[in-house]
């Protein structure tokens, strides 16, 4: 508004100072220079008045930048910093503001200089033309789709054994069970069979009883690893004679085959 009014004068002045009167030939140049002189100052304090309004109003108290930015606004109309002037600050800056920003779009274009070295990026980056390309994808995607049913079948085959391994596990835990339940009852025996050799009730705690029954669980391990001995004896005879009679079984099968060829 305070602008609006000064212009409104300087312009009357003008007006006034430039239209000759009928009277006179020439303009008073001095005159002239002087109230030009004197609106430019009045035009410096509009404009010192305006900005220090301007100031006032922003109760933000941010810095112009940084208000710039909260309103939308190109943040450095003129650049302040070294890469403000750079192309690839100024590209960005019309791409974020458009217009507003006073930014020329043809910069926007890439020069003969980018356009050479995205060419020769592409051509390193991506050697192969497009059906080279699609061929590779599908050849990954064939490859994958049997990657992925082969690792089905393998499920399925999984799934498929795991009820037998259930049983398996299930076999394991009862033979541990009845392992324990078989030391325990022959701890159990072992006590009773020490108290017996005592003939009366002993206190466990009792080093007596204590050094009997180590000496009994010692004749028992050795009883234990005796039987285990004879019963691996008696399964490798065995073995040896399934093998001796398989052994005797095979001419007679080979002439038994070589008479039905005949035949």
């Amino acid at each position: 508004m305070i602008q609006r009014q000064v212009m409104k004068r300087i312009l009357s002045l003008h007006h006034r100072n430039l239209i000759p009167s009928r009277s006179s030939s020439s303009l008073n140049i001095d005159k002239l220079e002087n109230e030009s002189s004197s609106a430019e100052v009045i035009d410096e304090e509009a404009k010192a008045r305006e900005e220090e309004l301007e100031r006032k109003r922003n109760k933000s108290r941010l810095h112009e930048p940084h208000r710039n930015v909260v309103h939308d606004k190109n943040p450095y109309p003129e650049p302040q910093l070294w890469f403000h002037g750079t192309l690839k600050y100024t590209r960005r800056t019309f791409g974020r503001y458009g217009q507003a920003s006073g930014v020329n779009p043809a910069i926007c274009w890439p020069t003969k200089e980018e356009l050479s070295n995205s060419m020769e990026y592409e051509r390193v980056a991506h050697p192969f033309t497009i059906m080279e390309m699609v061929e590779t994808a599908k050849q990954q995607r064939k490859e994958k789709e049997e990657t992925t049913l082969a690792k089905q079948a393998e499920i399925v085959k999984r799934v498929e054994k795991l009820e037998i391994w259930k049983q398996e596990l299930q076999d394991r835990i009862l033979k541990k069970e009845s392992e324990a339940k078989a030391a325990k009852d022959r701890k159990e025996r072992l006590i009773e069979e020490v108290r017996r050799h005592f003939g009366y009730t002993v206190d466990p705690r009792d080093d007596r009883f204590k050094e009997m029954l180590e000496k009994k669980e010692k004749e028992q391990k050795k009883a234990l690893k005796e039987a285990r001995r004879k019963e691996k004896e008696v399964k490798m005879v065995e073995r040896l004679f399934k093998k001796k009679n398989e052994a005797r079984n095979e001419p007679v099968v080979a002439d038994v085959a070589e008479e039905q060829e005949k035949q």
